[in-house]
């Protein structure tokens, strides 16, 4: 048999299989078809727990591939998913699932069809292994700028979050009731900081101290400002202060260092124009400039040589 035939039959019985047990997987019940029959396809409440079951499944299949992947037992990973925003009680298995199967999977679709046409094995395993590399590579890269927005981000609206924490201190509310009332109003924004000040109003209704929940708060989300701000609040929830005058005046800080952060950015802004000027905009502007000069000139030799 030549092998494109041989690798024509094995990615249909790969396609079959994989389809089968997909067809398994998804197969509803008689009591699940009866329902289906009663109930219009159109219903929100039977659209919903399709989603949440095709949902749940793709997440299963992932996590049952992420036990094969590598890096599960890397530290720094549950950390860095955590500053990412990408938490479970499966986030990593599902994010190892996801690296795995977009590095392995190129990997071995260029890998299969080069061993069966018979080319050589170690260029073959030369090529899969740079495939996954660049897989690899990509997936840890996309993790690590959903990080670094998500702590921009956080960084760029926690003096206006304090503002507005200062005004329910102000209006006689206590810290908890403020947290729980900044996370409601700013998670409603979709915003991550107003995310996080929500699930510490949620931990302490489920009692966890203020002190354990404001440490996670810093601890889970890597952003060194905010880690300073739970510590103040922690160190003046001690010592009895006056926490609305203490996070004023942190407002102010964090806002004083939000702009010399955008002045920075402004003064480094011509020197990161350097390359694009040299590479893009100044060979054209010289060949247009100069260009007409140099075929005068050499119309000019010519004529000269005739």
């Amino acid at each position: 048999m030549s092998p494109m035939l041989i690798t024509i039959l094995a990615f249909v019985t790969v396609t079959g299989v994989m389809a089968a047990v997909l067809f398994m997987g998804t197969a509803k019940s008689p009591v699940e078809q009866r329902l289906k029959k009663m109930l219009p396809d159109g219903a929100p409440e039977a659209a919903e727990a399709r989603k949440a079951h095709e949902g749940s499944l793709i997440k299963t299949a992932l996590a049952a591939l992420g036990n094969y992947g590598v890096g599960g037992g890397d530290s720094g990973l549950s950390r860095k998913l955590s500053t990412a925003g990408v938490r479970g009680p499966n986030a990593t298995l599902h994010f190892l699932g996801i690296r795995t199967l977009l590095s392995f999977g190129p990997a071995l679709a260029v890998l299969v069809p080069r061993v069966l046409a018979g080319k050589p094995l170690g260029p073959s395993l030369g090529t899969a292994a740079a495939i996954w590399f660049v897989g690899h590579m990509i997936v840890n890269m996309r993790l690590r700028s959903m990080g670094n927005r998500r702590s921009r981000e956080i960084t760029v609206v926690l003096p206006d979050t304090l503002d507005l924490m200062v005004v329910c201190l102000e209006a006689g509310l206590g810290l908890n009731a403020a947290i729980a009332r900044v996370g409601k109003e700013r998670s409603t924004m979709k915003d991550p900081l107003g995310q996080e000040f929500a699930t510490v109003s949620l931990e302490l209704r489920s009692g966890r101290t203020r002190e354990q929940a404001l440490r996670g708060l810093g601890e889970r989300n890597g952003v060194g400002d905010l880690k300073t701000l739970t510590g103040m609040i922690i160190q003046c929830d001690r010592l009895g202060a006056s926490m609305g005058t203490t996070l004023r005046s942190h407002s102010d800080l964090l806002r004083t260092k939000r702009r010399q952060r955008a002045e920075e950015a402004a003064r480094k802004l011509p020197i990161k124009l350097l390359i694009p000027l040299a590479l893009f905009i100044l060979p054209p502007l010289f060949t247009v400039t100069v260009g007409p000069a140099v075929l005068q000139i050499m119309e000019l030799f010519k004529g000269m040589g005739g």
